[in-house]
């Protein structure tokens, strides 16, 4: 009776946390996934954007379909989707081998609903071979030219690590695929020289209560709050009322 994810929210520090309106409830039953989405907003009544994690299937029309969901609340609420992460091989991680066709016309509804896709890549944390990796950002451009970017996921914090590893990744992929994205998946250790090769920085991720109390590292304070996303999960759902 859980929620399994809160779709990344874009805030840097608890004074862009002044309220919230409940917006949407999306219920997937694929792997009995409940995602929440929330509007956050600023002082200024200014909204924040949100992204959705959509490890599930490209479904299409089938009752409970979860990209149907996203892409009727987009069109119904004025682009409050920021983007939407996608892992056609969910068994290893990444974009498979070959093209999916489902997730080609998932992608090409994703265009319609202006719903920009990120692929997601695993790294082990820098453990994986770089070159195992830049073949999996190929892939998704070669099979899904359409997507705008790359979510990088399990990435370590280390500055070294950043700049002999992620750096590598992050100039590879500005180099050979023009406005890409680039998201850093790394949680509450995020240092901020991971500002350096990145688009985005995933700064937290946590339960529900934990994210109510986090306190960003003073930092981020210099940094717009679009370029962190929080990952929140396992809301109980009495609190959405």
């Amino acid at each position: 009776q859980h929620m399994t994810f809160l779709a990344g929210v874009r805030v840097s520090s608890s004074r862009f946390l002044h309220k919230f309106s409940l917006h949407l409830i999306m219920r997937m039953s694929v792997l009995v996934y409940t995602i929440l989405l929330v509007i956050l907003y600023r002082e200024e009544c200014t909204a924040t954007q949100i992204s959705v994690i959509g490890f599930f299937a490209a479904c299409d029309g089938t009752p409970g379909c979860g990209w149907d969901l996203l892409f009727d609340a987009q069109m119904a609420h004025d682009g409050a989707i920021g983007y939407a992460v996608i892992m056609p091989d969910t068994v290893i991680g990444g974009p498979g081998t070959s093209v999916d066709p489902n997730f080609v016309s998932l992608l090409s509804r994703a265009k319609t609903a202006n719903v920009p896709i990120l692929g997601f890549v695993y790294t082990r944390f820098g453990d994986r071979k770089i070159s195992e990796v830049m073949v999996d950002i190929d892939n998704y451009y070669k099979f899904y030219p359409s997507i705008s970017g790359i979510y990088i996921g399990d990435s370590d914090s280390g500055c070294d690590v950043m700049a002999s590893y992620y750096g590598v990744l992050w100039n590879y992929t500005k180099t050979h695929h023009d406005n890409a994205t680039f998201v850093l998946e790394i949680g509450v250790l995020a240092q901020e020289c991971a500002m350096n090769v990145s688009t985005i920085v995933v700064n937290l991720e946590a339960y529900y209560f934990d994210e109510m109390a986090f306190k960003p590292p003073a930092w981020t304070e210099y940094y717009p709050p679009e370029r962190f996303w929080h990952l929140v999960f396992e809301t109980p759902l009495n609190l959405l009322d």
